[in-house]
């Protein structure tokens, strides 16, 4: 558990994170990212029935920071570039990112395969940035309604936007957590990046597919509407997950 209250330049941000195995795996693949010197707060799931996985996800989190301070400098130059030019190096620091896990892979025979999602926040002084591969997702809670800012890379989640399913087949489809797009795949990534408003009061809440597919946006909702400290919400979500079922490994990350 990480807890930490900092005063920025730009402003008073509280945060936490929590990570848990859940009750039915024997082994913890996902990990989380919290830097916030860099504005920075991340997700990543190591992808299940690939091996290795949560090598994959260790190695998000060491390799990432470094990739984004190439990209964008440190956080105080932030200011100095505009929005679109802030979505474009976030694409090039999760492409370079995937690039690097696929190449690691590929030297390494136990590794062969290997791969994670990744769900992120940047922090600017007036904006948030999201970027994502994947199926790990973010929310931002806002005037007590709880809105998800990614969409699921999966071949469910394309189906639908092609108009080959309903809603109705996707909820059993074989197809509903095989993703598309990931850390690590072969083929060359195209991340989703989008720019927010940064509104005070506003709670950001990032998270592996174990919280999501335990509890309905409404459930998450109930937690996040209290005035409780992100450690104690983080701490509220990941038991209600596990009461659930926790049928996969759940990690958490709250910004406020």
């Amino acid at each position: 558990m990480t807890q930490t209250d900092i005063n920025s330049k730009q402003a008073c941000i509280h945060y936490a994170g929590l990570t848990d195995p859940g009750l039915i795996r024997n082994k913890n693949e996902d990990n989380l990212g919290l830097f916030p010197e860099q504005g920075l707060f991340f997700v990543a799931d190591g992808v299940g029935g690939m091996p290795a996985g949560e090598i994959a996800s260790m190695l998000v989190v060491e390799v990432l920071p470094p990739l984004l301070k190439q990209r964008l400098g440190e956080s105080d130059a932030y200011k100095e570039l505009s929005q679109s030019e802030i979505i474009h190096r976030l694409k090039q620091a999760v492409t370079d990112l995937s690039n690097r896990i696929a190449s690691d892979s590929k030297r390494h025979p136990d590794y062969s395969g290997m791969a994670s999602t990744l769900v992120l926040v940047m922090l600017t002084e007036n904006h948030l940035f999201f970027a994502h591969l994947g199926d790990s997702r973010a929310y931002l809670f806002k005037h007590e309604t709880l809105q998800q800012l990614t969409n699921d890379h999966t071949l469910v989640r394309h189906l639908l936007q092609v108009k080959a399913i309903t809603q109705e087949e996707a909820m059993s489809h074989p197809g509903r957590n095989q993703l598309v797009q990931y850390i690590g795949m072969s083929m060359a990534p195209s991340p989703d990046v989008i720019c927010v408003p940064r509104v005070k009061g506003d709670k950001i809440l990032l998270c592996s597919d174990g919280l999501t597919d335990m509890l309905s946006k409404q459930e998450i909702s109930q937690f996040l509407m209290k005035n409780s400290s992100p450690k104690t919400i983080c701490k509220a979500l990941v038991k209600a997950a596990n009461l659930a079922g926790g049928r996969d490994n759940i990690t958490v990350i709250i910004v406020e």
